[in-house]
Parts: C-alpha cells; sequence; structure tokens
C-alpha cells in the first residue's frame, strides 16, 4: 500500500510539461503537504465537460459516485486501487473507465521491518523529477454535500522498492502524463526510475 506521500508544492515541471499556462506554480490547496488517507490535495484531471486539464481539489481516499451516504459510516480502505484488478472493482470501476487523474508528489513513504522494529524509507525518482502517480477520481454526493475524491494505483514492486514492500504506486512518465489523462492506452507496467533513501542513519553497510 501507498498510504503516505509528500505533495509537489512546486508546479511549474507539470505546468510545463502539460501546457497548462493557468495551473499555479505553487500548491494552495490543502492543510499540509504530508498527505495521508482522508487529507486533501489537488490532483491533476481532465474537466469531463470542457475537455481541459486542470486541477481538482480531492480527498485521498476515493469515494464512488453511486455512494449516498454518510462520510463518516464509508469503511471502505480505498486509497488505493490494485492495477491488475481495478477495472473490476465496483468502488473504482467507473473511475477507471471515466476519471483518470495525476497526483502530483515530491516523495512517497513506506516501512519496513516488524511492528516493533520499523524502519521508514522515503521514494523519490532517481531523476530528482516530481513523481506524477496514476490515480482514479470521482465525485459523490453524500449527506454532508459533494466530495470530490481520489485513488493512487498500484502494482507489484520492482527494483529496490521490492526489498522492502511487495507494492508500489504506479509512477508515470513524463510522456505518458496527457494520454492517461484522456484514457488513452498506457503502458502502466513499464518502470519508473526510483530512489530509495532511509529516513535515519543506515545501518553499516547499508540496505542497497
Amino acid at each position: 500500500m501507498c498510504g503516505q506521500f509528500d505533495a509537489l508544492k512546486y508546479l511549474s515541471f507539470l505546468k510545463t510539461m502539460l501546457h497548462m499556462p493557468d495551473m499555479p506554480d505553487v500548491m494552495t490547496y490543502g492543510e499540509t503537504l504530508r498527505i495521508a488517507p482522508s487529507l486533501g490535495t489537488s490532483i491533476v484531471i481532465e474537466n469531463p465537460e470542457t475537455g481541459k486539464l486542470g486541477l481538482l481539489p480531492a480527498r485521498f481516499g476515493l469515494i464512488p459516485h453511486w455512494y449516498k451516504g454518510s462520510l463518516k459510516d464509508w469503511k471502505a480502505t480505498s486509497f488505493n486501487a490494485r492495477l491488475d484488478s481495478a477495472a473490476e472493482k465496483p468502488v473504482f470501476k467507473a473511475a477507471w473507465r471515466y476519471r483518470h487523474a495525476l497526483v502530483p508528489a515530491d516523495c512517497f513513504y513506506e516501512w519496513s521491518g516488524t511492528k516493533t522494529a520499523r524502519d521508514k524509507w522515503r521514494i523519490t525518482r532517481a531523476d530528482n523529477q516530481p513523481l506524477a502517480f496514476g490515480g482514479l477520481w470521482d465525485c459523490a454526493d453524500l449527506t454532508e454535500g459533494t466530495i470530490w475524491s481520489f485513488a493512487l494505483l498500484t502494482r507489484d514492486a520492482g527494483g529496490d522498492m521490492s526489498a522492502i514492500h511487495d507494492r508500489e504506486p504506479v509512477v508515470l512518465h513524463p510522456d505518458q502524463w496527457d494520454a492517461w489523462l484522456r484514457r488513452m492506452p498506457v503502458d502502466l507496467t513499464r518502470s519508473a526510475p526510483l530512489k530509495v533513501t532511509s529516513e535515519r542513519e543506515p545501518a553499516p553497510g547499508g540496505l542497497f
């Protein structure tokens, strides 16, 4: 699972790559840049009505459009969508077909080890460019009002990630961003160059 990431603060790279002159240069939505389930951040989507790309403030943890209850009563763990099953899962099925997102981030975090001896790892792109996770979004009319929300796609971990976790978020390459947002065919198994760094002093010899 990928349950914690740092939202991308400076958006100029995305703004240039996606040809979005109206995108702000700095992330302005959200109470914190450290995003965990139920917190909000801005994601990039294609506006269903205009076809233009834009930022959408959304909650981390997808609530499907067909759910009409209260947010506090939504108990499903829906912040990650498995690449191998999202197209069939009732929670993600419509979003997989119609509503794709990019989730911009500086890094994400994973933990390894036992409950009593856990190691925290910070993962970035190896080339130091921003991360753009492949995501799904939806809009639901709840008793509290309308809410926009999203999930991160995940796949089997590869490379250095496989040493610390069995799953990793789908990180899209810049040349895939526009196609993914417009629901065109994209190779979501294509590996991204990731760098894994310990959040504490490494043990002698290191893990990698």
